[in-house]
């Protein structure tokens, strides 16, 4: 399967060492771009929200939805990749992304809504189809034991990889398909 084009892996290659999470901003909107063309029935939107989990702090989350005729098709989260070792964030990116699909999940038309949680380019795939079930599926907290609720494994592609960059586009090819079957 062929590799990113050049001037997509540019902008991925021009993020600097020791990344911030809006570093990735750029790189992500311009291979959604490239996957969901402007001249295509996708859209492309970057959106963002405040986080009303902390009142010291203005956290904010920021992600791409991208829509089919106005409809909700695939969702990308981004986060800091230097986060990605933290058990806690990865515990929040997870409760995000569940979230943003369960809010969205009823407006996508689609058999399943495709949703990609991003430490910078190391991707875990989401996924919700009839029925409401989200895979991965959720590991709840022990109230008493020390419980991973989104382990290092779920986020052990790289969109930037072999087999990162197949499943992305596998994943791509899926919601293509999808669209085509509603006209």
């Amino acid at each position: 399967m062929a590799d990113w084009p050049d001037s997509v892996l540019r902008r991925f290659h021009a993020v600097p060492p020791n990344p911030r999470e809006n570093d990735f901003y750029g790189p992500w909107n311009k291979l959604l771009s490239y996957l969901f063309p402007p001249a295509s029935d996708f859209t492309v939107v970057p959106q963002s929200y405040l986080l009303s989990t902390s009142r010291e702090t203005a956290d904010f989350v920021v992600e791409y939805e991208i829509l089919y005729n106005n409809v909700p098709v695939l969702i990308v989260e981004i986060k800091p990749p230097g986060n990605l070792r933290l058990p806690t964030a990865r515990e929040e990116a997870d409760i995000q992304i569940r979230r943003r699909i369960r809010d969205l999940s009823e407006d996508c038309l689609l058999p399943t809504l495709h949703a990609v949680s991003a430490f910078g380019t190391q991707v875990a795939f989401y996924r919700m189809a009839t029925g409401h079930q989200i895979i991965p599926e959720r590991i709840p907290p022990d109230p008493t034991l020390l419980t991973d609720t989104a382990p290092l494994h779920w986020w052990s592609c790289d969109v930037l990889q072999d087999e990162g960059r197949r499943k992305f586009r596998s994943m791509v090819t899926e919601i293509e398909q999808a669209c085509e079957n509603l006209e």
